[in-house]
């Protein structure tokens, strides 16, 4: 009996011992749309400087036809048009060719619906209103300058304009009306509102943007006609439900929505082991500012208290992504990203993909593997073919309780498809999107993770998202079906900021560059110059121009996998160099982590004097370039820490 209790104790032991061996780690992995909000009417996409009159979002679809239109409005549910002195309405829902008659519309010029009335402005400057409820019953609530041509409404406001760029806004919830005079745009042929924004169309096809109180009253271009995604002469506009309507001169309605490709994502992957815990997250974003992220790490510290080193935040670097950070040396669109997109859905996604991982936990083994591919090449050092890491690194994750498998993969190539045709104004997390998806399908999972690495120099060999997509995809899943080397160890996390030293302009030299590139209407890159030369002359005003500039070095130790995030657009070079620190050891290397700042050449590139190594950190409006030995300076820092 005693024997038998003894081998009993042996068996529970060995089982235990094997259990916990099996669980050392617990993983999770979650992922969350970040497609524009409907209500949000265009974006403009980030990445490019061209074309200079930008690349926003906003396409139209027909819905149907028409009577010769004066006026379009909008009220609830419902659209409203006056059509020969005649009000016609028509559901957002219903059949948009049937249109039915409401009453009457005489000498009306323009309309606009809220708060359960409908206003008009006569072509005498007077301001009608009716309830609506027992047919059409106009009766005056005021007046406006007879100038006024064109008339929206939000909350408890009017807002009335004509064509020569004066709107004025009144006061609806009293009993009088006082109009405040404001600037606008000039040739407004239309106004629509909506969640406190005002919309104005011009006569050449353009639609700007103004949030009354922010950014200086500004009017912010947001759609145009560009000959490849808007092509309709729209003439009149409304919002009803969140979404845009828009009537063309031909009389068709149509309805506005966003182009995509409808899979830009935020995901994160979670692992345990013991009483450590690292946050590991990709976005489809071109990039965030440390400002930024630094914010997100600060509310998963006091949700989760996951330390702030432990969140590695990488970002894929599409330029098919709307703009969420600052561009001072851009266009106007650039430099003003939506903040409710931020926010709302790049924030909140974010956080919710990192929440969902949490909860998703589970024991699981993690197994690593590499490959290689030539979905791309150096395009900064092309006599020096070499400088591309073509490593395709893959981590598995087998959960060992629900029988499920999930994969992180990295490679390092710029998502730059296509700058031609409809596809450079449609969102789209390009070919990582594609390669992500593919994985998923033909190994039957529902979770994975993209990487961007070392990609700062690196451009795509083929010509096509699909084609390099399918590529990256082919070689994800020949590692995972070859063996693969399992991780094994505690976890251990850094974030360490080294400071690399500049020398800015001097105030004359700024002054002087600015005179050079003045009066060169047109011209993006002068444009650029002189915006550069501006917000250096406000550092000097303000007296914060920076003598250093900060790389910031994330480490990641899961077991015997090392990996290592760079901020900035990380160029091939840092990548070889940290692999060839630790030879024997099992190293991932990324660049566009925590912060996309400006790129991060080598010796190589400032030498070059090209675009990574110089022309490329006035477009990202940084006081100048790195030192020549800015790669020598971090290598030896990364060494001497060893993390």
């Amino acid at each position: 009996m005693k024997l038998i209790r003894t081998i009993l104790l042996l068996i529970f032991i060995l089982n235990t011992n094997q259990i916990k061996s099996q669980a050392s780690y617990q993983v999770g992995i979650a992922q969350t749309s970040i497609e524009p909000d409907k209500s949000i009417i265009s974006l403009h996409l980030g990445g490019y400087g061209a074309p200079r009159d930008g690349r926003f979002t906003l396409q139209w679809i027909k819905k149907g036809e028409v009577s010769p239109v004066t006026s379009l409005g909008s009220l609830k549910d419902k659209l409203y048009v006056v059509s020969n002195n005649e009000l016609l309405v028509t559901g957002t829902t219903d059949n948009n060719s049937v249109w039915t008659s409401a009453g009457k519309a005489e000498n009306i010029v323009s309309i606009a619906g809220v708060n359960d009335k409908l206003y008009s402005v006569s072509n005498k400057g007077e301001i009608l209103q009716t309830r609506l409820q027992k047919g059409i019953k106009w009766v005056k609530a005021g007046t406006v300058d007879n100038s006024v041509t064109v008339l929206t409404a939000s909350d408890n406001r009017l807002f009335a304009a004509n064509a020569s760029g004066v709107l004025w806004s009144a006061d609806i919830s009293g009993s009088s009306m006082e109009w405040i005079k404001c600037e606008t745009v000039n040739n407004i042929i239309s106004l629509a509102a909506n969640n406190g924004k005002i919309y104005a169309l011009t006569g050449d096809g353009v639609i700007y943007q103004n949030q009354p109180g922010k950014h200086d009253g500004k009017w912010l271009k947001i759609a145009y006609k560009n000959g490849q995604t808007i092509k309709e002469d729209i003439r009149h506009i409304t919002i009803s439900g969140d979404r845009i309507y828009g009537i063309s001169s031909d009389n068709i309605l149509y309805e506005g929505e966003q182009r995509s490709e409808g899979n830009l994502t935020a995901r994160a992957m979670v692992v345990k082991n013991g009483e450590q815990t690292i946050v590991i997250v990709n976005t489809d974003i071109c990039g965030l500012t440390d400002t930024f992220t630094g914010i997100l790490k600060q509310e998963i510290f006091k949700k989760n208290q996951i330390p702030v080193s432990a969140v590695f935040i990488n970002f894929s670097h599409t330029h098919f992504a709307p703009v969420v950070q600052d561009w001072f040396t851009w266009q106007e669109a650039n430099q003003h990203p939506d903040s409710s997109f931020l926010y709302s859905t790049i924030k909140n996604g974010i956080l919710t993909a990192v929440d969902n991982a949490l909860k998703n936990i589970s024991p699981a083994e993690i197994s690593f593997g590499r490959g290689t591919t030539d979905i791309g090449y150096n395009r900064s050092l092309k006599d020096h073919p070499e400088l591309y890491d073509s490593a395709v690194d893959v981590i598995k994750v087998i959960y060992t309780e629900k029988k499920a498998e999930s994969y992180l993969f990295m490679a390092a190539c710029h998502p730059v498809f296509s700058t031609a045709g409809t596809l450079h104004y449609t969102i789209s997390a390009n070919y990582p999107g594609v390669a992500r998806k593919l994985v998923e399908e033909r190994t039957r999972t529902t979770g994975s993770l993209f990487l961007q690495g070392t990609a700062g120099d690196i451009n795509p060999r083929d010509n096509g998202e699909y084609i390099t997509g399918e590529k990256l995809a082919n070689e994800v899943i020949a590692v995972l079906n070859r063996p693969m080397k399992k991780i094994e160890g505690p976890i251990s996390f850094y974030l360490d900021t080294i400071n690399i030293p500049i020398t800015p302009w001097t105030n004359d030299e700024i002054v002087a560059l600015r005179a050079q590139n003045s009066d060169k209407p047109g011209d993006i890159y002068a444009e650029k110059n002189v915006k550069w030369c501006d917000l250096m002359l406000k550092y000097y005003n303000e007296n914060r121009m920076p003598s250093s500039l900060p790389v910031y070095v994330n480490t990641i130790n899961i077991g015997n996998w090392k990996l290592i995030g760079f901020s900035r657009e990380t160029t091939t070079g840092y990548s070889f160099g940290v692999k060839n620190m630790w030879p024997e050891k099992l190293i991932s290397v990324a660049g566009y982590t925590n912060d996309v700042s400006s790129y991060l050449p080598t010796h190589m590139h400032i030498e070059a004097r090209g675009y990574e190594g110089l022309d490329s950190f006035f477009w990202y409006g940084m006081p100048n370039v790195f030192p020549q030995n800015v790669d020598e300076l971090i290598l030896n820092k990364i060494k001497s820490l060893e993390r």
